[in-house]
């Protein structure tokens, strides 16, 4: 398993190091896990850092940044929708296949909504559907990325993964997984306390 990082939150939070993308580094880097951190301060070193995630070959897309229902901002606050985020992948050969997003609304059924509009699209997002704290995140990334180390980068690993998130963390956790067959994302779990995978209409 390889990782890219981005880094993208506000100057506030450069200015107390409450920057999760330097707590997951550090905690990829105690499990061996190759990970690459990336900051990036607006929209076109974002979309040249997914260049380079995609070029190397990297398994999963960590972006850590600021978010709403909308979209994500950035650390010059510029705040691009989920079409515009979604757009940023469109002209590489392929998207990366895990998408973790470290923002708060960043699994919002709108991001699953613009990707499964489009052509290049990760296979599984990962994320909250609420706005969160910087050490519930952390602890929840601590969580999937020791099953996904143990593990494999599939639906199982990650429904096991996101089981524990939600017992130890919060219940807003959930991911989203493109389905083939139906050509939408599906989102699991649909609630705290169900544990069923359930259609995103678009």
């Amino acid at each position: 398993m390889k990782v890219m990082i981005i880094e993208s939150s506000y100057p506030k939070d450069f200015y107390h190091n409450r920057l999760d993308g330097n707590s997951v580094s550090g905690i990829l880097d105690t499990m061996h896990v190759e990970n690459k951190l990336r900051y990036v301060l607006d929209f076109k070193h974002f979309k040249k850092a997914i260049k380079e995630c995609v070029e190397g070959r990297f398994e999963v897309l960590h972006i850590s940044c600021h978010g709403g229902e909308d979209g994500i901002a950035l650390a010059d606050n510029f705040q691009p929708n989920w079409d515009q985020f979604c757009e940023a992948f469109q002209d590489l050969d392929c998207a990366p296949p895990v998408l973790v997003m470290s923002a708060c609304c960043g699994a919002s059924s709108g991001i699953g909504k613009a990707f499964a509009q489009r052509e290049k699209h990760p296979k599984i997002i990962l994320g909250s559907q609420e706005a969160l704290t910087f050490s519930q995140y952390a602890t929840a990334w601590s969580i999937l990325y020791h099953r996904f180390k143990s593990g494999k980068l599939d639906k199982d690993t990650a429904q096991l993964a996101l089981q524990q998130i939600v017992a130890v963390v919060d219940k807003s956790f959930r991911y989203l997984r493109w389905s083939n067959e139906k050509r939408k994302f599906l989102q699991y779990p649909t609630s705290g306390k169900s544990y069923t995978v359930s259609e995103i209409h678009v």
